[in-house]
């Protein structure tokens, strides 16, 4: 790789570094990827994505709302469409999960 072609390269990545995505667009990708790729069924439950945010870029952390557990292979799923999609190539993502507690009822 030449030093202009390097040089090109580490300020894209740079650029992918601190890329920001809307939340209203990460909700309706990650809509879209559900909705081709519905995580599988584990002890009969399927848990769901209720939404997600990305509250920090440098690298890009997405944060997910779930109903469950998601299977670390789901995961990976996930951060590899979001490189694919979002273009964030040669930078690393965190995506975290936050599982939504079951609601007590009211008496």
């Amino acid at each position: 790789m030449a030093q202009g072609q390097a040089r090109a390269y580490s300020e894209h990545v740079l650029t992918n570094w601190e890329q920001r995505i809307s939340t209203g667009r990460l909700n309706a990708f990650l809509g879209e990827l559900v909705a081709a790729h519905p995580h599988p069924v584990r002890g009969g439950k399927q848990p769901r994505i209720l939404f997600g945010t990305q509250p920090s870029t440098r690298p890009p952390k997405f944060v997910l709302f779930t109903t469950g557990f998601l299977d670390p292979g789901y995961r990976r799923f996930i951060i590899r469409r979001l490189r694919e999609t979002f273009d964030f190539t040669g930078t690393p993502i965190e995506v975290q999960m936050r599982v939504r507690e079951k609601r007590k009822r009211r008496k």
